[in-house]
């Protein structure tokens, strides 16, 4: 078995990683630094997965986080299409797949995760769709030109092509808007009364149900899809109330699941996610977690959070390099994430799941077909704000980031800069 030593060992081919070894890079020049990826690609943002790359409107190039030349320039190893296989916490070593073992000073865990598999009957069939890499959206591509030249005939267009999108989330929304922009006729499932139910209330949801039907999506609100059917492919969605949408393809957007199964048998401690502190190290000491797989101590709520969201990879990467690297940084933000549905960009601020009640600031478009500017404040029980939603306004981030920031914070608690 052939080995090697490395100060520095990034598990993980995504943003995450991808802003560690920047990190690393600013704190230490030349401290050998290896990133050990599963897919063949180098880093790359994965929110243009489904919009602009979906819809071949980027290239795969545009997409990635740093130049391929950019590893090379900062002697970063890159070791793409490879897996860790087995930690050694003790030895402090890892096993690739191919039988390698990497030694290391300093470990950061950055596995992300996978999308939530549906579990109905029929979900097996091979017109099933997950999206979360390259390799996923252009299996998806090659499907939506089958379905737009030999689909079914469209029920509300002139078209061929139809599809199902379950799931009422960030992605399941993203993906209708952008498969109804591919000329496809979208059905999109949601178990809820209204998309969005996971962060927005009754009227961001109910502003959102009349969007996407404006824009030619039909949701189907408060209902389950009970079972798939058809013929060696999935050609019905047979939803629990009896109804049947007639589809060629089918999306399934209902979650994630983290990527933990390097933890078995380490004293890594983790819950639903990796636990890591303000400084993202666990328990065990020179070891690191960022990104999806991590679930950081926000001293804005004084409790662990999974934030799988882009902003939150590329600033606990960053966090999770420096320190690795002896510097000293702490999470201490409000954390934001955004969306863009045909037109419209929500903004997001905060923690859904402390919120009450919900303020409406703003009218403009809640009901009508105007473009929307609005914001949802959502009030925690002891009268702070613990989310603001921002639906098509521009020009108050930086209030509504300070603002969050102020009212969010546990009362008594001091902030702490990065």
């Amino acid at each position: 078995m052939s080995s090697q030593h490395v100060q520095y060992l990034l598990v993980g081919g995504g943003l995450a990683s991808g802003s560690a070894a920047e990190a690393i890079r600013r704190h230490d020049p030349v401290g050998p630094v290896m990133l050990v990826g599963q897919e063949p690609s180098r880093p790359y943002h994965r929110p243009p997965l489904s919009k602009q790359y979906l819809r071949r409107e980027a290239s795969r190039e545009s997409l990635s986080t740093q130049r391929l030349d950019w590893f090379r320039e900062r002697e970063v190893q890159l070791r793409t299409g490879q897996r860790v296989v087995n930690l050694d916490i003790a030895r402090h070593a890892a096993t690739l797949d191919s039988g390698e073992e990497i030694c290391f000073d300093r470990l950061l865990l950055a596995t992300g995760a996978v999308p939530r598999q549906l579990k109905i009957p029929g979900a097996d069939w091979p017109n099933i769709y997950y999206l979360r890499t390259l390799a996923d959206i252009d299996r998806l591509q090659h499907g939506i030109d089958g379905a737009l030249h030999d689909g079914r005939r469209q029920q509300r267009g002139t078209g061929r092509g139809r599809a199902v999108v379950i799931g009422d989330g960030v992605l399941g929304v993203e993906v209708a808007a952008s498969l109804t922009q591919m000329k496809l006729e979208v059905d999109l499932i949601s178990a809820h009364k209204w998309p969005w139910h996971r962060f927005a209330g009754e009227v961001t949801g109910a502003w959102l149900t009349r969007f996407l039907e404006n824009h030619g999506i039909s949701p189907h609100l408060g209902h389950r899809p009970e079972r798939l059917e058809g013929d060696g492919r999935a050609q019905r969605a047979i939803l629990a109330d009896g109804s049947t949408i007639e589809t060629d393809l089918v999306i399934a957007a209902v979650g994630i699941e983290i990527n933990k199964e390097l933890l078995r048998g380490t004293p890594i401690r983790a819950e639903k996610a990796i636990l890591v502190n303000e400084r993202c190290e666990t328990n065990v000491p020179g070891i690191f977690a960022a990104g999806d797989c991590a679930a950081i101590f926000d001293p804005l709520f004084g409790k662990h959070r999974i934030l799988d969201h882009w902003d939150n990879a590329r600033a606990t990467g960053a966090i999770a390099g420096a320190n690795m690297a002896g510097g000293d940084d702490q999470y201490s933000i409000v954390n934001t994430w955004f969306s863009d549905v045909f037109d419209v960009t929500l903004n997001a601020w905060g923690e859904s799941r402390l919120v009450d009640r919900r303020l409406i600031r703003g009218t403009r478009g809640i009901t009508g077909p105007d473009s929307p500017d609005f914001l949802e404040i959502g009030i925690a029980s002891d009268g702070r704000i613990a989310q603001v939603l921002s639906v098509g306004h521009q020009g108050e981030d930086a209030l509504m980031d300070k603002l969050s920031s102020s009212a969010c914070r546990p009362r008594g608690s001091k902030s702490r800069n990065r």
